[in-house]
Parts: C-alpha cells; sequence; structure tokens
C-alpha cells in the first residue's frame, strides 16, 4: 500500500508523541516503528537502497525482467539522474555527505566487479586510493569519513572471500573478517560512525551478523535465535544494528529485527508470507536538544519470491534515550 509523505510524516509524529508520553512516567528506553512504506515501486526492479539526508540512491533494472542494472541518484524531489557510465552495470553501496561509493560491472554478464567513488552534487567520479580495486571480485562498499568498508572475493566460489576496512587517507587496512568455502558467503554490511557491519554464512544457512567497533576494534557476533537466518544487516550512527531473520528459504517468516549496543532484540516489523529482502540501508538525522527521540531510516528491498520482483520500502524507526543525550561516537 502507498502511503504519501505528509501520512507518513503525521505517524512518525504520533509516536514520537506516544514516546515522550511514556517518558513522563519513568520508562528510560522506548521505541516504536512504523510499518513499511513504498519508497520506489515501479514495472521495473528496484534493489539495494542507500540514502542520506538529501540523497537516495538504487539500482534499477532496464526492463520489467531480469537484466542489467543501472544506478540512479535523486536528490531531495528533483529528478533522478544514472550514476555509471555506458555500457556497465552499478549497485548502490553507501553515501557519506555527498560521497557515493558504488559497485560497477561491466557489461552484461560480468566478469569482474570494482568499487568507484563519486561526487553526487558535483555529478562527477572520483579517484580512489590504488590496492582497492585488484583483479579479485570488488564489491558491498560502505563509507564514513575517511574509511571504507568492502568485500574481496566471489561469493559462493573457491575464492578468498576478505572482508577489509581501508583509511583512504592514511592507507591503514584492517582484515575484519575471512572465509574460504565454495558453498560460504561473507559480505560487507554497512559503516556508519564507528560502527560496521556484515553477515557470514558458513555454510547457508548456518549464518550470523557481526557488529565492528573502529574505536576499540572489538567485534561482536549477534545473538539470534536457533534455526533463524539473519541477513541483509545495517548500523546507525548509534551502533543500533537492523537485520531481517527468516527461516530457512524465501519469504519464510521473514522479520526486520533492531539490536542496540544495550538490551535485547526487538522485532520491529515483518514481511508478508512470500516476501524476503536482500539489502538495507540505515539512515539516521541527529536530534536537536532537548528532543531526545532518534529517527532511523530503514530502507531496504522487497521482493515478491514467486515472480522474483523488487521494490524500494523503508521502516522509521524512532528511539527515545534517557537524558544526557550524547552525540555519536566519531570515526577516528
Amino acid at each position: 500500500m502507498r502511503v504519501s509523505v505528509p501520512e507518513v510524516h503525521g505517524k512518525r509524529a504520533v509516536a514520537i508523541g506516544a514516546l515522550l508520553a511514556l517518558a513522563t512516567v519513568g520508562v528510560a528506553v522506548v521505541t516504536a516503528a512504523t510499518a513499511p512504506v513504498q519508497v520506489k515501486a515501479t514495472t521495473r526492479n528496484e534493489v539495494k537502497p542507500a540514502a542520506s539526508g538529501e540523497w537516495l540512491v538504487w539500482s534499477k533494472s532496464r526492463r520489467r525482467r531480469t537484466s542489467p542494472f543501472d544506478l540512479s541518484a535523486q536528490h531531495l524531489a528533483e529528478p533522478a539522474f544514472k550514476v555509471n557510465p555506458r555500457n556497465t552495470q552499478g549497485y548502490a553501496g553507501g553515501i557519506d555527505r555527498t560521497k557515493l561509493v558504488y559497485q560497477l560491472l561491466r557489461g552484461n554478464i560480468p566478469i569482474r566487479s570494482d568499487l568507484r567513488l563519486y561526487d553526487l552534487r558535483a555529478k562527477k567520479q572520483l579517484a580512489l586510493p590504488s590496492g582497492i580495486n585488484s583483479k579479485a571480485w570488488e564489491c558491498c562498499g560502505s563509507i564514513a569519513g575517511d574509511w571504507l568498508l568492502f568485500s574481496r572475493g566471489r561469493s559462493y566460489s573457491r575464492d578468498r572471500q576478505l572482508l577489509l576496512l581501508r583509511n583512504l587517507v592514511t592507507g591503514e587496512q584492517r582484515v575484519l573478517d575471512q572465509l574460504r568455502n565454495k558453498n560460504g558467503l561473507l559480505t560487507a554490511g554497512q559503516l556508519n560512525g564507528v560502527f560496521a557491519v556484515w553477515s557470514r554464512c558458513n555454510p547457508y544457512p548456518r549464518c550470523q551478523v557481526f557488529r565492528y567497533d573502529l574505536s576499540s576494534a572489538t567485534t561482536t557476533p549477534l545473538s539470534v535465535p536457533a534455526g533463524k537466518v539473519p541477513h541483509s544487516p545495517s548500523v546507525n550512527q548509534y551502533g543500533t544494528v537492523y537485520y531481517f531473520q527468516s527461516n530457512k528459504g524465501c519469504g519464510k517468516s521473514v522479520e526486520l529485527v533492531r539490536q542496540s549496543l544495550t538490551g535485547p532484540a526487538l522485532v520491529i516489523a515483518s514481511l508478508p508470507p512470500g516476501r524476503d529482502s536482500d539489502d538495507s540501508y540505515a539512515f539516521s538525522a541527529l536530534p536537536r536538544p532537548p528532543v531526545r527521540a532518534i529517527t532511523t531510516h530503514i530502507y531496504f528491498d522487497r521482493t515478491v519470491c514467486r515472480s522474483h520482483t523488487w521494490d524500494i520500502y523503508r521502516v522509521d524507526d524512532t528511539e527515545l534515550l534517557p537524558p544526557p543525550l550524547s552525540p555519536p561516537p566519531t570515526v577516528p
């Protein structure tokens, strides 16, 4: 069901009002989330969204069914424009202010994948330092400050798969995870502030989601109920992780889960039977004191398993934190 922008804002205002009322009676930390709403839904397939305060990027198929994808970018309500060059395919990665990192594939049947950096405001390609792209398969980049998170090596292949964190200024590189399993998957999720997330299947459906803190160089595996398969993680700048969990198979009891730095995991949304997701991206605007409500917009692609059609959706998750509200950690 399509919901207009005023309706979405109205629902969020009601949710924040309810949270403030709860806070006055002594509730320490409370949350509320809106139902999923469509963001991009056309006769084409739309996948892999990423967003910032003024920008939305996503990949759109050239035809109705399975076909090459082009990367689109849109500033506020202005017309969208194509990012990737001619004779290539593009898939969104991550945005930091007006810098976008994305995956570039050459040809309709690509044999190589690289990362590219792009200035959304100037509409031009930017140079990446040497050593990021190699003869291997680079994928799934996400950027925050001077740091770039990305994957190297094909999933479900005999390649050595690496999860890398690279400083674009100093050249420092950290290997956060690695895997060699022809039935395994190691893929970057999102880098936001000092927090990075990724997923690992060794092999599927034995999967796990991890959160990494750049400032302390510590990795935390997130707990998942027995029998559930976690996937498609994202993270906000406060370290709250969002991911999907489901039973084995496409569209089997799919739930969007919220896991903060403290407290239990909470299911904040459920997808209808036969619907699933492959990618999520979290963006939060910093609150202005004295308001202590933090709203995170979780963008995700949603597929109909039977028809293999894809659209972009969003859930708004609002959290009210107890005072004092500290700013999120900054990238070292």
